[in-house]
């Protein structure tokens, strides 16, 4: 992080305000809005959960062409303009008299989501950190974790003490901020020739399809994106233990906490050490997690296992974005990150799916946590097999 200009360091500022209200306001406090909507509107849970199954469809259809404009010389007002449209999308759900405006606002947001929050962070942070990269990528994303942790309990609080309206003019009025803020982002500096060339380096989408790293990252994209779609049910593991709704909670909470150390401590290892032990390390932690997950039951343990398995996470949310840049260098990185994030998208989606089905047919999510051990594996040997390229 050394010899980082005041511009980077603004850079650094927004894409953790990005972080903390895209990932941890507008993503992790969706699920708190279901029973007061279902009461409302007097419909079923599953009618109200399909806002999110839009939304997430309406993100991985846009990761398919959407990399192109993050390259655009404007990319400080695309992104401010993203935000300004998804803050107006959720001012207006304060005055929603069906569940067919949720529907047509949650699949505008998820549309504009995949550029203005999946992608912004990295490549914000591949432009302006050209050392540093991980430890960047680690702070910002870390702020995710805590902000799931602030806003569920004050989210939770507005909707019981006022009511689910009230709440979404909040959350909209909070995202808008984040408009002037992306709009004040300022284009890297290129202060001489090796710059321009730093920035030019790299890989063309074309000639990444023909290398075996490309797809070997796709693949351990896919596998680690169903491990973290997953994490969803945990909380309805715990009650299915036999233990009360407050151990689940304790033990998602474990989770948020672990993925916030996770993320940031292994963007910091990756700037400092043999990018395949940290791999290896982190590998083995995520499986340790869920491993305790599978044999624990004591209300202690499966919460320290919640927090192992939450610091495994950071392989999948920083070091993958990372290793992308790193291996295919700056030149088309959007639309790669775009390309192997779609099919992260699609894994997570059917992730939930999957755990629910698993366990309509078994009557567990035993079956769930062993496929999840099984991804780690898998990934971490095709992390192995990717040669680490050597940068002048």
């Amino acid at each position: 992080m050394r010899k980082v200009s005041g511009r980077a360091w603004y850079v650094l500022i927004v894409c953790c305000l990005i972080s903390l209200l895209g990932f941890g306001l507008l993503v992790n406090t969706t699920g708190l809005f279901f029973a007061p909507l279902s009461k409302a509107f007097q419909a079923g849970r599953g009618q109200v959960s399909l806002l999110v199954t839009l939304q997430n469809a309406a993100a991985a259809v846009s990761l398919l062409f959407v990399g192109k404009l993050m390259k655009s010389k404007h990319l400080n007002w695309l992104l401010g303009g993203g935000f300004a449209v998804i803050g107006l999308c959720l001012l207006s759900l304060n005055w929603a008299q069906s569940l067919v405006h949720f529907y047509i606002a949650w699949t505008i947001i998820g549309f504009l989501q995949a550029m203005t929050v999946t992608l912004s962070i990295p490549v914000l942070l591949s432009q302006h950190f050209k050392n540093g990269l991980g430890t960047a990528m680690g702070i910002s994303l870390g702020a995710s974790a805590l902000g799931g942790t602030i806003f569920n309990p004050i989210i939770a609080l507005i909707i019981k003490q006022t009511s689910w309206r009230t709440a979404f003019l909040v959350e909209g009025l909070l995202i808008l901020l984040l408009f002037p803020l992306c709009a004040l982002i300022k284009q890297p500096e290129v202060t001489d020739e090796r710059d321009e060339a730093v920035q030019q380096s790299g890989v063309t989408q074309r000639e990444a399809l023909h290398m075996p790293a490309f797809y070997a990252l796709l693949i351990a994209m896919f596998a680690l994106q169903l491990v973290s779609g997953s994490v969803q049910h945990i909380s309805g593991y715990i009650v299915t233990l036999g233990m009360p709704v407050m151990a689940g909670a304790s033990v998602v909470s474990g989770v948020m906490i672990g993925a916030c150390l996770g993320k940031i401590s292994i963007g910091f290892c990756l700037d400092h050490w043999p990018r395949k032990a940290v791999l290896t390390t982190f590998c083995v932690v995520g499986l340790l997690g869920w491993v305790g997950l599978l044999g624990l039951r004591q209300t202690g343990l499966l919460v320290a296992s919640g927090v192992v398995l939450g610091i495994g996470q950071g392989v999948c949310l920083v070091a993958l974005p990372y290793i992308i840049e790193k291996e295919f260098g700056q030149r088309d990185y959007s639309r790669i990150l775009a390309l192997i994030n779609f099919f992260g998208s699609v894994a997570m989606s059917l992730s939930v799916y999957l755990n629910g089905a698993l366990f309509d047919q078994t009557g567990t999510y035993q079956w769930g946590w062993v496929i999840n051990c099984c991804a780690y594996v898998i990934s971490w040997l095709l992390l192995m097999s990717i040669k680490v390229r050597k940068t002048k």
